[in-house]
């Protein structure tokens, strides 16, 4: 199966991702989870999962529910690993002044001024709240 979607990556990609998640777990002392022990969700399915929690945003209820495991199982691999992708990941994370040099960048969240729209008045409306020309349905 291709997660592209959920994560983001080329299947590529994404393997060795896993392959260095698993070396940093095979040598760290005291691993946040032992990668066999992973009843579950192996591994993979594992990574998968908290890549799909960083990109999507969705509540750890749905993702519980499209990999087939408990919301306690997601929080658990989500404590356990973001902090192994994070390392794993941080030698190729751009320097956001060097990448951003030259450019305008808009973060999320991010407060910058827009169109007054509150000026135009009555003339902006959708469709849907509007019926029989200016009739307002509220």
């Amino acid at each position: 199966m291709s997660w592209n979607v959920t994560t983001g990556l080329e299947t590529d990609q994404l393997d060795g991702l896993v392959a260095r998640v698993h070396r940093v777990l095979v040598e760290d002392p005291d691993p946040p989870l032992v990668p066999g022990r992973m009843w579950a969700l192996g591994l993979y399915k594992s990574v998968v999962l908290v890549l799909f929690l960083l990109r999507q945003n969705p509540v750890q209820e749905a993702a519980a529910e499209l990999f087939g495991v408990s919301q306690a199982t997601v929080s658990r691999r989500w404590t356990a690993l973001l902090p192994v992708v994070e390392k794993v990941l941080a030698p190729h994370v751009p320097d956001p002044a060097e990448a951003s040099a030259g450019r305008i960048v808009l973060v999320d969240g991010t407060l910058v001024t827009t169109w007054d729209w509150a000026s135009e008045g009555a003339t902006m409306f959708s469709g849907s709240d509007w019926i029989a020309g200016r009739l307002r349905v509220t």
